[in-house]
Formats: C-alpha cells, sequence, structure tokens
C-alpha cells in the first residue's frame, strides 16, 4: 500500500489515523497531517515556532490516533483523537520560556506524554497531570505496547526498565530498543544494524541463538511490538538515493519465533515536507 498525497482539510473528528506529520513546502505553518487513508489534513490549532526559525514540538502516538502539541492561542499542551476531533488539556502543562528546546512523546494509546527538557524527562498521565520524574541522565526511549512499563537508555544506550504506575525499576538491559508486552524482551538492532536481536530480561541474556536477519539495501529506522506480541521494523530508502527526492518507508512484520520477515505496506515522504516525523506502528 503506498500513500500519496490527498485533498487537505482542517483537522476535525472521524479522521483515520496520522501516517507521517511536517511541514510542507516551507518551513512556515501550519502542520500538516498526512492520513493512512490518503487525505492530508491541516493543524491549524497547533503552535509551530517556538521562537524565530525554531520549531515547537509536536508527537505522534505509534499507532498514529493520537497527535500531542501545544496550543497556538492558550498555550496549553493538548493531546487531540483522530477518530473523535476531540483535543484534551494536560492539567498543569502549558507554553512557557523553558519549552523552547523541549521534546514530546506519546506513548501506545495516548494516555502518557513525555516531556523532555534539556536533560530532564518527566512522564505525565494526560487525564490527571501527574508526573514521574525520570532519573537524570536516562531519556525514555519505548513502552511496552499497553503502556504499562517504558525502557529508558542512558548516553551509552544501556537501558533501565521501569513501571509506569508506580514508577518504579523493574530490571536492566545492556542495550535500549523496542519493549514487548509486559516488558519481558527487548527487541533491538545488532551491530551495524545488519540484524534484530531479542534479549531476555527476566534471564539476562540473549533470548534467540542467533539474530534475525534485516532485509538488504535499507536502512531500518525503528522497531515496535504490537499488543499481540507481534514484532515489525521500519526501514527507509533515503531521498539522496531516490531520483526525484523523498524517502519511502517500509513496514515488515517478524515472527520472533521463526525469523521470518514479510512486508506489509510501503508508503512514501515527499522531499517537499520538511523534517518528517513518522508514526512508529505498522498497520
Amino acid at each position: 500500500m503506498t500513500v500519496g498525497a490527498g485533498a487537505s482539510a482542517q483537522a476535525e473528528g472521524g479522521e483515520s489515523p496520522v501516517r507521517y506529520a511536517g511541514l510542507d513546502r516551507c518551513v512556515c505553518a501550519p502542520w500538516k497531517l498526512w492520513l493512512r487513508g490518503g487525505d492530508v489534513v491541516r493543524l491549524g490549532d497547533a503552535r509551530v515556532f517556538s521562537t524565530g526559525k525554531q520549531r515547537a514540538p509536536l508527537a505522534l502516538s505509534p499507532d498514529g490516533r493520537h497527535v500531542a502539541y501545544f496550543h497556538k492561542s492558550t498555550g496549553a499542551l493538548v493531546v487531540r483523537e483522530m477518530a473523535t476531533g476531540e483535543v484534551r488539556r494536560v492539567p498543569g502543562l502549558a507554553w512557557s520560556r523553558d519549552m523552547y528546546a523541549a521534546r514530546l512523546d506519546l506513548a501506545p494509546g495516548g494516555r502518557y506524554v513525555v516531556l523532555g527538557v534539556g536533560r530532564d524527562n518527566r512522564i505525565v498521565d494526560v487525564h490527571s497531570g501527574r508526573a514521574a520524574e525520570v532519573p537524570p541522565g536516562l531519556r525514555p526511549w519505548s513502552f511496552s505496547p499497553d503502556a504499562q512499563f517504558v525502557l529508558a537508555v542512558d548516553d551509552a544506550f544501556r537501558a533501565g526498565i521501569y513501571s509506569v504506575t508506580p514508577f518504579a525499576e523493574t530490571g536492566r538491559v545492556p542495550v535500549g530498543g523496542a519493549l514487548s508486552p509486559h516488558g519481558t524482551t527487548v527487541a533491538h538492532f545488532t551491530a551495524r544494524d545488519s540484524a534484530i536481536g531479542l534479549w531476555n530480561v527476566a534471564a539476562g541474556r540473549t533470548a534467540r541463538p542467533k539474530p534475525i536477519p534485516l532485509p538488504r539495501g535499507q536502512t531500518p529506522t525503528r522497531l515496535r511490538w504490537s499488543g499481540d506480541g507481534r514484532l515489525a521494523v521500519q526501514t527507509v530508502t533515503p531521498r539522496r538515493l531516490r531520483a526525484g527526492g523523498g524517502a519511502r518507508y517500509s513496514w515488515y512484520r517478524v515472527d520472533p519465533a521463526s525469523g521470518r520477515t514479510e512486508r506489509v505496506s510501503t508508503f512514501a515522504v515527499p522531499g517537499s515536507v520538511h523534517n518528517p516525523i513518522v508514526t512508529g506502528l505498522a498497520p
């Protein structure tokens, strides 16, 4: 399935999940959302610039069903649900001078938002506004599909695994990656991104005798687990390797037991889209 440009409209309710977001053709307002169904919608109420040419943060949930951003007129941090059009204000968080270099990320399901400022990171409950401070030197890297656990990495990409509620360490692993359901397994790219390794958290060792080979001729970009324990890998063919510019992304479904890899989706991001934000789950 290849997704191209579609009709542009203002973001409302009843929209399909977002495939990617970005600024189209010029580094100027508004943010646009390219949907899996092929349409393009304008996110007119989202802040675009924090100061000068510095882009204000925006985040997509891994399934593309939720979008987090700072509201243009009120300054509130909000999370929009694409299926209903509901815009939920996150209690206690609003735009300030401290947010000029902020980072946003969304957990699966849109329940938690990660707010990073400098080297400080916190995980905020979208409904209550309660926040858990991530230990200094660690950055949240991936949530389990049920958002009950989060993996946080240090500068050497070593990782700790934490329950989200209450926030407490449940394990440590020597390499960061994608966290499986219940936080039991970490999928990671091996040296030189040549294959996928699986790490058994409880046993403290590899979960497979041999890594799973990756598709050749493409650059792997991310790994994600689905709620039913399936693994997916995203790859990209960079724009410099494609005539006409742009980048082509592909999703592959991986069987962790057999190592079998099957391509399930391909889509292109035109070169006219500046610094696209791509969702993190295969369809």
